[in-house]
Formats: structure tokens, C-alpha cells, sequence
């Protein structure tokens, strides 16, 4: 923050203004004195208060008093800026200010003279006059601004930059498929996907001749004066805005400048290159001070070189190997880093985007899904499973993007290679004492989605620290809000902490064609995750009260006590059991929605928000109304028979002759090509579970013997057994035919806690290729016991009146993924097994 005094003021006051905290000036209010503004008042605070310069006037009783003033060949930006407040000082006061070229000016008066004025000129953006004063915007950076007045006129003044493209890029979709990529080949000599100029047409909106990439600091000064006086964009449209009513606006005497708090403020929605039908949310998106840096808005760099079809027949070599075939196919193969090909590619690629684009980052993250290493000699032993699922891949990942990084310093520096820090590597390495000095790291969720735990908060803090430590840079956040809460709270309690470990986010929200979706139900967090981009020490309170105040009028109230209730508890609405609590919820929702007429534009944004709580009415009933048709299960009770099993597999005991359990088509509920039957005993607080497979004779089984809870298990064939008991909801366990077991308990809050439940369950397996079957055979112990969370099912003996719920079933795979065969006792109605509302009754 900088600090601008005239020789007359002693004392600078901090206020808010657009949402920023910054040092400035103002002089000549009525008190005569310099105050604290804060927010809930506009930048000068009410107009009745400021006398600013004698009689100087932007409008006065409804008239214009001023013109606003551009350079002759204003850049698109600039020219946007000039437009907008035109615009909205006209909604504001009825008057519409001309806007002129600084080359007209040149037979009138100049306003810094004081001879002869009529106008109070208002110059937006750099101009002769600027110069002539010594506004400068030289000094500021990432999109920030300056605003500065004197006897006459006001200066809104900031960094702005035109970009243009170089090197190889597409003009429309249609012209990088039938023109551009050919030539991208030739220029590469390989078969690469291209992150830049393959979608540079999305990044230029013509409408405004401006490229996402330009610095926008005068737009960014012109909304910041906007918002000082009381304008607010809540919400993308008309609808979103709110718009105070003034028939005077007095020209102040001031000095500000404002810096952004995060330099880095992406959002992946409202893009440039659409059409008409994204205006409304391309203009929140630069009303709210969103940027985009240039080269910073990719992920998962790597499937750049593994996806397309040419290099996968090409170069097997390059992707993981799974059961003794490579992974070649599916939308985001997994690759091997091991492979000296694949990183000598990947190599050629980073530095070829260097060149052609001069991008400062590149990303070489994984492809989604890099969920077990691959199996091959060199990359057995590189994964840590001691970790946990969050760093089972930390050191094998980022060994591979360190090594990355220091070939690329060799021949380029100053360039920098960027990694998420996802799913199994989310970790920071510990084998590697210190990262490249070019090396950018982005935490994946690096802030609060939800509430969390003390425990869990702590690690995400500790986190975030440590991995600006083995970098030596700031990180950037990678935030994929999901839709699931709004979190104003969270949001910035989190922002106010990453101050000086964080240089910005990446804001991913939910979409449709490329517009926010529900805009009434999720403009709140990305509304307060840009306030905070720029002041991270804003009081949240006076916020959010100023929010519901004018957001939702005789709602306020109910609404703020409806959306703290949410952001609170949303964790816990997720297990079967949570109806009371999620009706809870509806009510206080339904409570807001009586307060306002549903015509008003009040009651027209509370409907807005409620369609995004469709989606939780709709579990709410489901929920309300339980099971309804599941199948029931009888447990065999034969105790004898039971207690003379031996668990090896092969289900050859007397118990086992008939299996009455059938599993269908998980989706259909027909019948499936591969048959598999199972029963299930219970006999001195275990469970007996028998699941026979069918196959084809002669043919190998798709499983490979890997360690506890790998992730590699899901990539081939398994059966899984899944229980609800009346007391925890739920837990998993996963058995493949080489006898690899996976287990967890769904119910845990963070799903990284997910495996730290262990069933201490004896399982055997018994496989036989050449008569076509493999076999579960598994006791399961469980206990009415809550003392010991992280061991052994918890619950009652399944009876009438306390049963379980549960569901049998079996994945078959083959083709790499491409031959799938999902089969469940329970049919789920959908293509996947995790629906408990549709798990069967056991008794």
C-alpha cells in the first residue's frame, strides 16, 4: 500500500474503497477533518458530507458538470473503462457525461489551469494531461490503480497492457482442426496438444478489443470509484447490481492508490471468446477485478504429450503399466515417470512453449485420475504408501517435475515450470530437501471448501507453509468451489492467513456453456473470494451486512441466519441419517422466502438462489422417504457350519454349496454376461461372506498383487463389499483376484481419512484361469463398541429391528478400460455402486 500526502495533510486516513484498503487522502469535508471511511459508506462517505473542491461538480441537481476524457487512440481496455462510467454514473444521477478525445481539448481551456473552466474533466486512463501533471502509472503492477485530483478534474489512471499473440494459434475452433494444427505438427515434428494457441480465440473479446490477457488497471480505477460510490455487483446482470440514486456527485480531493493484496486472480468461467450470451458474466467477472496472467491458466500439463492418439501407438512406453499392460487408453492415461522418453518429450515440449510463445510457466502436472504409480521395475519402490493417499505419490511426482525444472533453468532462465499439488502428491516431497528455485507449486482445495476440523485445519495451514518453503516461491491456490456451500466466512478467515504464502488463486466454479451456473446461488463466494483477492483484512461482518442488507432487503435477516447455518453444518449433510438436519436447513431457507414479495426484486434473487438448493430438496425427499423396494437379505444362521470354516478361498465347505445372492446389471438390473453369486453368514459377531466370480475359461484374470489400499486396485477386476450398519454409514472393502485388499470408512468427514480404517478382516481368494472362476471367501469381525473408530465394523448384530444395509458387487475389466462389466446385488439405477439409498436390507 502507498501513501500519498499533500503538503497541507499531516495525517493520511485508510479507507475502503471497491472493496480495497488503501493509504490516501481526502480533504475539505464538512467537518473539516480527515476520517476513517469504512465500509457500508461510500468512497467519500454520503455526497451531503464532502464539500470537495468550491464548487466543483461531477453532476449537480441531476445535470452533467463534467466530461470524461480519453486519449485520442484509447486501447480497448481504456475505451471499456470510459464507456462504463458514463454508463453508470448516468443510472446513478440521470446525467450523461460526453466522453471526448484529449486532441479536442486542444482550442478549450485546460481544467489544471483554472481559467475560464466549465467542465470538471475527468481523465480515464494515460493522457497529455496526465503527463503534464505527473499522474504516472509506471510504478504500478497486476492490475492496480490510481486516482488523483486537482482544481477541476480527477485522474482514474492504472497499469494497462495490450497483449498480442505470436507464434502458432488458432483464430476459431474451426480454423485450429482444419488449418493450424497441421501446421503445429509440422513446427513440433511430434503429435502434442497445444495449451496456448489452440484456444487463444476464447481469450480476445471483440466486442470490447480486448484480450483476457491485457492489464486492466483504469478499468479496475474506474470500478473502484464506481464502488466508492455506492455501486455493487453482487451478482452477474441486472439483476446482480445494485445502484444508489444521487443527483449530486461533488468532485473530491483526493490521492489514492491501490494495489491489489493478490496479484493472481483467476476464474474459469465468463470467457472472452464467446458470444452475447456471457456479456453479462465477462463484465461481473472484470467489475469484480479478475485477471488472468498469461501461460498461468493451465493444468495437467503432461496430458499435452500423452493424450493424443498418434503418441500412444507411437510410444506405449510412455504410460503406466497395470497388470501387465500399458495404459494407453481411457480420457487421461496415467503415465509412467519413469520413462526416459516420456520426460525427454516432455522436455522438448516445455522448452518448444518457451520459444514459440515466451509464456513465463509451464505445467507438467500428472493427468487427472494419477491415483497409483505405475508398475514397471523402475517405479516400483518410488511411491511412499507410509504417506497416506495424499502423499503415497509425492516424491515419485515431484521428482519427476524437479528434474523438469532444472534442465529447464539450464536453457531458459528465469522461466519457471508449475505443478498442482493433487490428490496423491498433495503432499510436499520429503525425500527432496529443497525444489528448483524455478519451480511453482498450486494446492489443489490449498483453502477451505467446507468447514473442517481444528486437526484438519491445522494440516492444510502447515501445508500451505511448507510448501512455499521447499519451493522459496509463493503458491498459488487452485479452488474448485463445486457449488456445494457458500462459505463468506471461511473464504476470508483463509484469505486473511495465506497473506505472504500465497501470490493468488485459480477459481473454479460451476458452469454451464461457459456462464456461472445458478448464479443465484453462487455468486456469494466468488463475490467475496474477489473483494478479498484485493483486501484480505476486510471486517466480514460489515460485508456481509451490507450484502444482506441490499442483496435481499426484508430477507436480510433471514438469509444471513440461513446461510451461516449452511456454511456451519453443509459437511454433515451428506449421510443417510442427516434428513432432520438438512430439513433444518429448508426451513430456515423457507422462512427468508415468506419475508419478501416473490414479484420484488428481492423475492426474484431469493428464487434465484433456491434453484440452486434443488439438488438438496430433492436428497432432502429422497432422504425423508428411505429406502423404498431394495432387495432383503436373510442371513444364514447356521453357527455350526460356520465356525468350522477355514478362510482360504475356495469355498468348498458344506456352507457354501448354495450362494442364493445373484448380482444384475448395476444400472439396468438385467441380467449380466458374467454371472457372480455370494452369501453371507453371521456367527459370533463376524460376518461370512462367499462371492463366486465367473469367467471366461482359459483367459487370465485383469489383477495384480499390490499393497494395502493402492490405488492401482480400481483399475482392474474386484469385488467389493459395502456395509451401513445403524451406527456408522459406511464402509468399503475392495478384493481383487491376486488377492490385493482395499478398505475404508466412507462415513470419515475428509476423505484422506477415509484409509485410515482398517476392517482387520481375514480375506482369501482362491483364482482358477483355467476353469474361468476366482472366489472371495472373508470374515469380517464386527463390534456394538464405539471405542475403537479406526478398527473393525462398528454395529449391532443385523436383526429386524436394527438391520444393515449392504450392497455385493463386482467389477469386470478388460481393454484397458474399455470393456467394463458393473454388476451389484443392489442395482444402483446409475453407473456406479456408491448410491447407499439404494443398498439392499440385511437381516
Amino acid at each position: 500500500m502507498t501513501k500519498q500526502n499533500p503538503p497541507n495533510i499531516n495525517k493520511p486516513v485508510e479507507l475502503f474503497a471497491g472493496g480495497l484498503r488503501v493509504v490516501a487522502t481526502v480533504r475539505n469535508f464538512k467537518s473539516n477533518s480527515i476520517v476513517k471511511l469504512v465500509l457500508l459508506f461510500s468512497l467519500w462517505l454520503a455526497v451531503n458530507q464532502v464539500a470537495g473542491f468550491a464548487q466543483s461538480h461531477i453532476v449537480k441537481d441531476g445535470a452533467p458538470m463534467a466530461e470524461i476524457v480519453t486519449d485520442d487512440n484509447p486501447i480497448g481496455s481504456v475505451r471499456l473503462a470510459a464507456q462504463e462510467l458514463q454508463a453508470y454514473l448516468e443510472k446513478i444521477s440521470g446525467a450523461k457525461l460526453p466522453i471526448v478525445a484529449a486532441g479536442e481539448l486542444a482550442s478549450r481551456p485546460v481544467a489544471a489551469t483554472g481559467q475560464n473552466v466549465s467542465a470538471v474533466r475527468i481523465y480515464v486512463g494515460r493522457s497529455p494531461f496526465t503527463d503534464q501533471v505527473g499522474v504516472s502509472a509506471e510504478d504500478l503492477t497486476g492490475g492496480a490503480y490510481r486516482i488523483r485530483s486537482g482544481p477541476g478534474w480527477l485522474t482514474l489512471i492504472g497499469h494497462d497492457t495490450v497483449f498480442k499473440p505470436q507464434g502458432i494459434y488458432a483464430t476459431s475452433r474451426n480454423n485450429w482442426t482444419s488449418q493450424v494444427l497441421p501446421a503445429w505438427d509440422e513446427a513440433t515434428g511430434s503429435c502434442w496438444l497445444n495449451p496456448i494457441g489452440a484456444g487463444m480465440y476464447m481469450k480476445y473479446k471483440r466486442a470490447f478489443d480486448m484480450w483476457r490477457f491485457d492489464e486492466k488497471g483504469t478499468l479496475n480505477a474506474v470500478y473502484g470509484f464506481l464502488y466508492g460510490l455506492g455501486v455493487r455487483w453482487y451478482m452477474p446482470g441486472p439483476l446482480g447490481e445494485i445502484v444508489p440514486e444521487l443527483a449530486n456527485i461533488v468532485l473530491p480531493e483526493c490521492d489514492l492508490t491501490v494495489r491489489p493484496q493478490y496479484d493472481i486472480r483467476m476464474v474459469n468461467f465468463a470467457r472472452f471468446g464467446m458470444g452475447d450470451q456471457v456479456m453479462d458474466d465477462v463484465s461481473w467477472s472484470l467489475r469484480l477485478g479478475f485477471n488472468e496472467p498469461y501461460g498461468y491458466h493451465t493444468h495437467h500439463g503432461i496430458s499435452r504429450v500423452t493424450r493424443r492418439e498418434e503418441i500412444r501407438e507411437q510410444h506405449p512406453e510412455f504410460y503406466a503399466l497395470y497388470n501387465n499392460e500399458w495404459h494407453v487408453s481411457g480420457g487421461s492415461p496415467n503415465a509412467c515417470l519413469s520413462s526416459e522418453g516420456l520426460f525427454q518429450e516432455n522436455l522438448r515440449y516445455v522448452r518448444f512453449l518457451f520459444d514459440m510463445y515466451d509464456v513465463p510457466v509451464v505445467d507438467v502436472m500428472p493427468d487427472d485420475g494419477f491415483s497409483s504409480i505405475c508398475r514397471c521395475e523402475d517405479c516400483l519402490g518410488k511411491d511412499t504408501p507410509e504417506r497416506g493417499p495424499r502423499g503415497v505419490l509425492s516424491d515419485y511426482v515431484w521428482d519427476y517435475v524437479n528434474r523438469i525444472a532444472i534442465e529447464v533453468e539450464k536453457s531458459h532462465p528465469g522461466k519457471f515450470i508449475k505443478c498442482g499439488a493433487y490428490s496423491t502428491y498433495w503432499l510436499p516431497p520429503q525425500k527432496i530437501e529443497k525444489l528448483n528455485s524455478n519451480v511453482l507449486a498450486y494446492i489443489v482445495n490449498g483453502r477451505r471448501r467446507f468447514n473442517m476440523s481444528e486437526e484438519d485445519l491445522d494440516l492444510l495451514r502447515r501445508v500451505q507453509r511448507e510448501w512455499m518453503e521447499k519451493t522459496g516461491n509463493k503458491v498459488i491456490i487452485f479452488m474448485n468451489h463445486g457449488g456445494g456451500a457458500n462459505t463468506p466466512r471461511l473464504i476470508a478467515d483463509d484469505m486473511r492467513n495465506l497473506q505472504g504464502i500465497s501470490q493468488g488463486e485459480d477459481l473454479w466454479v460451476p458452469t454451464q456453456k461457459s456462464q456461472l451456473e445458478y448464479p443465484g446461488f453462487n455468486h456469494l463466494n466468488i463475490y467475496i473470494a474477489a473483494l478479498y483477492h484485493w483486501n484480505a483484512d476486510l471486517d466480514i461482518d460489515e460485508v456481509l451486512r451490507e450484502y444482506y442488507r441490499l442483496f435481499y432487503g426484508p430477507a436480510a435477516g433471514a438469509m444471513a441466519e440461513f446461510i451461516d447455518f449452511y456454511e456451519l453444518r453443509q459437511r454433515e449433510f451428506g449421510p443417510i441419517d442427516s434428513a432432520p438436519l438438512i430439513g433444518e436447513a429448508l426451513a430456515l431457507f423457507d422462512k427468508a422466502k415468506s419475508k419478501v414479495d416473490p414479484a420484488s426484486v428481492f423475492g426474484q434473487r431469493v428464487a434465484l438462489f433456491d434453484e440452486g438448493l434443488e439438488k438438496h430438496r430433492k436428497r432432502y425427499e429422497l432422504i425423508k422417504a428411505g429406502r423404498v423396494d431394495v432387495p432383503v437379505y436373510h442371513l444364514d444362521p447356521d453357527a455350526p457350519a460356520m465356525a468350522l470354516l477355514t478362510i482360504d478361498g475356495r469355498l468348498d465347505e458344506p456352507f457354501w454349496q448354495e450362494l442364493p445372492g445373484v448380482l444384475r446389471d448395476v444400472e439396468s438390473g438385467g441380467e449380466v454376461r458374467y454371472s457372480t453369486r455370494f452369501k453371507i453368514g453371521v456367527h459370533d459377531n463376524n460376518l461370512y461372506v462367499g462371492v463366486l466370480c465367473i469367467d471366461e475359461p482359459g483367459q487370465p484374470f485383469n489383477g495384480e498383487a499390490l499393497p494395502k489400499d493402492a490405488g492401482g486396485i480400481w483399475f482392474g477386476d474386484l469385488v467389493e463389499m459395502m456395509f451401513d450398519t445403524p451406527d456408522n454409514a459406511y464402509y468399503q472393502i475392495a478384493v481383487n483376484p491376486a488377492g490385493s485388499v482395499a478398505d475404508f470408512d466412507r462415513s470419515a468427514a475428509e476423505k484422506r481419512k477415509w484409509v485410515d480404517w482398517d476392517a482387520q478382516a481375514e480375506i482369501a481368494v482362491h483364482a482358477d484361469e483355467a476353469a474361468g472362476f476366482w472366489s472371495v471367501e472373508a470374515r469380517i469381525p464386527f463390534t456394538s463398541s464405539d471405542q475403537d473408530p479406526l478398527h473393525v465394523i462398528i454395529g449391532p448384530s443385523p436383526s429386524p429391528e436394527q438391520p444393515w444395509h449392504f450392497n455385493i458387487c463386482r467389477q469386470r475389466t478388460r481393454n484397458q478400460r474399455t470393456d467394463v462389466e458393473l454388476s451389484a446385488y443392489a442395482p444402483t439405477g446409475d453407473n456406479r455402486f456408491h448410491n447407499i439409498l439404494k443398498f439392499g436390507r440385511l437381516e
